[in-house]
């Protein structure tokens, strides 16, 4: 999806880096806007889900750090820590 003009000088204007702006695309919820535009909408509810996928997420790193895989061409021969 691309920015128009006015939308990317705002979006800099008002500080959203490109992350949020794919976050709120992502994980918002869709609702109608004026004019026939789609509204996508970052509520309560989503941000706690995303808090909670981020979480989980840190959890995986948490246990994933110093471990190794020994790859062989396209095969994964073995992991471990």
């Amino acid at each position: 999806m691309r920015f128009t003009r006015h939308a990317e000088i705002r979006r800099q204007q008002r500080g959203f880096p490109s992350f949020i702006t794919d976050t709120i695309l992502q994980f918002g919820e869709i609702r109608n806007a004026a004019g026939q535009a789609t509204r996508v909408f970052l509520g309560n509810r989503q941000h706690r889900e995303i808090i909670g996928e981020l979480k989980r997420a840190i959890q995986f790193l948490d246990k994933a750090k110093g471990a190794s895989i020994i790859i062989s061409g396209d095969n994964i021969l073995t992991v471990y820590k």
